[in-house]
C-alpha cells in the first residue's frame, strides 16, 4: 500500500490564511484545489496495481470541518508541538505512526500545478525504477543544465579543471527538489528519520508543475493562471 500524506499547517507568515485563501473556482483555495487533484488521482490509481490511503494532517479546525465530507480522507488532528516552524523533524518521525503504507508519498497544497496526471506518472516511474534498480526513495525535480556556481567559489555544473567552458548540453545535470512529491519506503522514515534516503531518484516534473507557492507574488501568479484556464485547469484524462 502507498500512503499519500498531505500536511496542512494553520499558520503562514508571508500570506495570511494561505492554504484557504480564496482562488477562482475554488472557494477554499489551495486546499480545495489539491483535494480535487488527489480525488482525480484516486479515481485512476487502480491502474498502478497498488492500494492507496489518503491522510491529511492539520492543526486547522476549519480544514478538518471542510474535509469531513470526503470519506476517503483520513484526518489527523495535529498536535501543537508538530505544527511549529521548526517541527519538521518531529513530524517526519510521527508520520509512520499515522500512515500504514509500505511507501509514503509526501505532498503539499502549495504545489497547485502538480495535478493527478503528474501524481500518476510520478508514482508509476518510481515503482518501475524501484523494482528495476532497488531505489528506496524519489523526489519530484526540476532539471537544470546551466552553468551553476556556488557561493563557496566552486562550480557544481562541471569540472572547471578539466574544461573551463564545456558545451551546455555536456554539463552535468543538476536537479532541484521542488517539493511537489516525495516518496520513500516506510523503513526510511523509521530507521533514518527522513523522507529520503542517501541516494534518491530524481524524477523530472512536467514543465512548471513543481511551482511552489511561497509568497504573495506566487499566489497571484496561480490566481492569474486559474482565471486564464478556467475550470479546464483540473480537467485532464489519462
Amino acid at each position: 500500500m502507498i500512503s499519500i500524506f498531505l500536511p496542512i499547517r494553520k499558520g503562514s507568515r508571508r500570506i495570511i490564511n494561505k492554504n484557504l485563501k480564496k482562488l477562482p473556482y475554488f472557494k477554499n483555495g489551495l486546499t480545495e484545489l489539491k483535494i480535487k487533484q488527489l480525488e482525480k488521482f484516486k479515481n485512476v490509481s487502480f491502474k498502478l496495481n497498488h492500494k492507496f490511503e489518503y491522510i491529511v494532517s492539520t492543526d486547522n479546525d476549519k480544514i478538518i470541518k471542510i474535509l469531513k465530507k470526503y470519506s476517503w480522507i483520513k484526518l489527523h488532528k495535529r498536535q501543537k508541538k508538530l505544527s511549529t516552524d521548526d517541527s519538521l523533524d518531529k513530524l517526519i518521525k510521527h508520520v509512520p505512526k499515522i500512515c500504514k503504507g509500505d511507501f509514503i508519498l509526501w505532498t503539499h497544497v502549495t504545489s497547485p500545478f502538480f495535478n493527478h496526471i503528474d501524481y500518476f506518472n510520478f508514482v508509476k516511474k518510481f515503482l518501475i525504477e524501484a523494482k528495476k534498480k532497488n531505489f528506496k526513495s524519489a523526489f519530484s525535480a526540476d532539471k537544470i543544465q546551466k552553468f551553476i556556481y556556488r557561493e563557496d567559489k566552486k562550480w557544481i555544473s562541471h569540472n572547471y579543471n578539466k574544461k573551463k567552458w564545456p558545451r551546455t548540453q555536456d554539463l552535468l545535470n543538476s536537479f532541484v527538489l521542488n517539493s511537489a512529491a516525495i516518496i520513500a519506503r516506510r523503513s526510511i522514515y523509521i530507521n533514518h528519520n527522513d523522507r529520503l534516503c542517501r541516494d534518491p531518484l530524481p524524477i523530472v516534473s512536467r514543465s512548471n508543475s513543481g511551482f511552489d507557492v511561497d509568497d504573495l507574488e506566487d499566489f497571484n501568479y496561480v490566481k492569474k493562471n486559474l482565471k486564464s484556464y478556467g475550470t479546464k485547469f483540473t480537467k485532464f484524462r489519462i
